[in-house]
């Protein structure tokens, strides 16, 4: 009898804490904390700035003539952060470096990522399946991702979907950090919640390729089995770096301060996703 009367005053506190999370906001975190500790790069070594300088010549003369209506935000995609991104994602070789940029540059030439129509996005986020909420110790937005809350067919537009999120993160970021942070939720989700392999190579092809050097750590939590099968099929496709990043049922509070992440994860703040208070105050970052 006290073993069950043990269990049932457990039981009881646990229910009394998921009550007690003080009053629901819709709001998001999307503005970060000031107490942040971002993690810096190492200082360029002499060798490293003639590489920069050799891959901003070669930038440079293959950029758009100044009249292009898309030049502004071409010239101001290729800073010195991003040069020494796609550097470092090549470990400095300047070939392969030259190569993945320009791959990049021209594809943002065609995709235009930073300028997709945001209604035409906006049924995909009806749902909240991924939203930002919240930043890490280190500065880095948090993008939480529920499969469970999958409500569309369309490919392509979740794909845009995607990229526009990413060009949003990416303006979250403050001083400082060239990351974010990636939590899935698998509570709930099913095998027809998952993307189509298709689309999850697609997917891992343009955060690879296009986006690199942008993902902190990637936290995967209640993973059921499908997931881990479907993981076997794409591990090929993502590269050893980013597969060190991802973290299987983590301790979040050993990386997310309590007041930054959501009471349902083991945090101090107490968010109901609401599609129209999430995406007008996205919509204004």
């Amino acid at each position: 009898m006290n073993l069950f009367r043990s269990k049932a005053t457990t039981l009881v506190n646990k229910e009394a804490e998921k009550i007690d999370n003080g009053p629901v906001t819709s709001k998001p975190f999307l503005s970060p904390p000031t107490d942040y500790s971002p993690i810096l790069n190492p200082a360029l070594t002499e060798s490293q700035l003639e590489t920069q300088k050799k891959l901003r010549t070669y930038m440079t003369s293959i950029m758009l003539p100044s009249e292009h209506e898309y030049y502004e935000s071409e010239k101001g995609f290729l800073t010195d952060q991003t040069l020494n991104r796609y550097l470092r994602a090549r470990k400095w070789d300047f070939e392969a470096a030259k190569s993945m940029l320009e791959s990049t540059v021209r594809w943002r030439r065609d995709y235009r990522p930073e300028q997709l129509d945001p209604d035409y996005i906006s049924p995909e986020a009806d749902t909240g399946k991924m939203y930002f909420n919240g930043f890490d110790k280190c500065g880095r937005p948090i993008w939480i991702m529920r499969p469970r809350n999958q409500n569309s067919k369309d490919e392509e537009r979740q794909i845009k979907h995607i990229v526009f999120c990413l060009e949003r993160g990416i303006r979250l970021m403050p001083k400082g950090v060239e990351k974010m942070d990636i939590l899935i939720d698998f509570k709930d989700a099913s095998s027809s919640h998952n993307p189509s392999l298709a689309t999850s190579k697609r997917f891992l092809s343009i955060l690879g390729n296009h986006y690199p050097e942008r993902l902190g750590v990637a936290f995967v939590i209640k993973s059921p089995w499908f997931f881990l099968a479907s993981f076997k099929l794409v591990s090929p496709f993502i590269d050893p770096v980013t597969k060190a990043k991802i973290q299987f049922v983590p301790n979040l509070l050993d990386f997310i301060s309590p007041d930054q992440l959501e009471c349902e994860y083991g945090g101090d703040f107490n968010f109901k996703f609401d599609k129209e208070t999430y995406w007008n105050t996205l919509l204004d970052i």
